[in-house]
């Protein structure tokens, strides 16, 4: 019975540290995003909450497929991105975003349809590729920049400071095979 509580011991410290080790990494990164953005914390922390009402709000919403939508808060600015099956979730979708306090303007991207599984792959791909190039880019502060990819065009949304990084972000991600546009939806401070 001892030695199956040591295991037992040893296997919960395995396991917590496990846990501790996502926390630390989670958090470092979370960090460095917070530290990069060029908004200020407060701009940040609204932005993020919007986002999380706007989110609750669609996912709350009866026949409402929120899963294969995106949403981005900039400065206050919400875009909208992915898919919904008709129109009228299109518009209910903008309209549950437009109620939203502290939204400013509502940039809807949206298409009608559903993603297939091969699309939803390929512009997984696609994001990943991009993202990983503006990170290791020494021009880019990637981490400033949210892409988002639907049907092989590209979002690029963020704080850019000047226009030399909003250019060779757009040349990186039109670099990426599967790319088939580049929408620059960038802020400047």
């Amino acid at each position: 019975m001892f030695i199956l509580r040591c295991l037992a011991a040893v296997s919960l410290c395995f396991t917590l540290s496990g846990c501790l080790l996502t926390a630390v990494v989670g958090t470092a990164a979370g960090v460095a995003k917070i530290a990069n953005d060029e908004r200020p914390l407060g701009q940040q922390f609204d932005d993020s909450t919007i986002a999380l009402k706007i989110d609750a709000r669609l996912i709350a919403e009866k026949d409402m497929p929120s899963r294969w939508i995106s949403i981005d808060v900039i400065n206050g600015k919400l875009t909208l991105t992915g898919y919904l099956p008709s129109q009228a979730h299109i518009d209910r979708a903008i309209f549950i975003g437009r109620s939203i306090t502290g939204v400013q303007r509502v940039d809807s991207k949206l298409t009608i349809g559903e993603p297939t599984s091969t699309t939803i792959l390929s512009d997984t791909w696609i994001t990943t590729r991009v993202k990983r190039l503006l990170l290791n880019d020494k021009t880019v502060s990637g981490l400033n920049i949210h892409v988002e990819t639907v049907h092989g065009k590209v979002y690029l949304q963020g704080v850019v400071q000047v226009a030399m990084e909003r250019e060779r972000a757009k040349k990186i991600t039109h670099s990426v095979a599967g790319v088939t546009a580049v929408v620059d939806l960038f802020s400047t401070p």
